[in-house]
């Protein structure tokens, strides 16, 4: 059986930014122009750095890349004093998936919520089932959170109901019909849905569907 674990409504941001494909960085070395380049992660996770080739930055920190440029460089300059500034962030998404009107990617937004993310899409169609939304969150290669949410709830007049903080990437789903199970469904759905375009779906790249562990949270009142 999955875990159920209760959680803050505005679950904590990830504590140092990992680099991902669209980043653009300054590298800079110190007294060493021909090294000072502009560099952007490419769809395959690497960059090219100055004086060493390609290397991976995909889902590494600022002060990974930074420490690896440093090391390599050391054949080429006795002490390199190198430093690496994020100049652009790559666009961010959320998905929606089901019941929406427009599903598919919508732009992330700062402190957006499920019923943000809803709103982007155009609301939900006549047969979907505000009362058991699904906000999906990759934890890991082969672990996924879900938070059952009634949107309906919180959308009525008497209010009450709950809603999520997203973050990047997350996946918004609005059934057509009632989940009775929660963990079956999601191992269903991911199989059918989200597994064919982890290729596609940036933020999911390293997710695998083969024997994933899905823990439900419910959200804290």
């Amino acid at each position: 059986m999955p875990a159920v674990t209760s959680v803050q409504e505005a679950p904590p941001p990830e504590a140092e930014y990992r680099l991902r494909p669209g980043d653009e960085l300054n590298v800079m070395v110190v007294g060493q122009s021909e090294f000072t380049q502009i560099v952007k992660v490419r769809p395959d996770g690497r960059l090219t750095a100055p004086g060493m080739g390609d290397i991976e930055a995909a889902g590494r920190t600022i002060p990974e890349v930074t420490e690896e440029i440093r090391t390599g460089l050391r054949r080429l300059i006795r002490h390199p004093e190198v430093s690496v500034l994020l100049t652009t962030h790559a666009p961010e998404f959320v998905y929606v998936f089901g019941e929406f009107k427009t599903p598919g990617a919508h732009p992330y937004l700062p402190d957006m919520t499920a019923l943000h993310a809803l709103g982007a899409a155009g609301g939900q169609k006549d047969t979907g089932r505000m009362s058991r939304v699904l906000v999906l969150r990759r934890t890991g290669p082969n672990s996924l959170d879900v938070y059952p949410l009634d949107l309906g709830k919180t959308l009525s007049a008497d209010g009450g109901g709950r809603d999520v903080y997203l973050r990047p990437y997350d996946v918004v789903f609005v059934p057509r019909t009632f989940i009775a199970d929660v963990n079956l469904f999601v191992d269903k759905f991911i199989r059918q849905n989200i597994a064919p375009f982890t290729a596609y779906i940036e933020g999911w790249r390293a997710f695998h569907a083969s024997d994933v562990f899905v823990s439900v949270r419910s959200v804290a009142p």
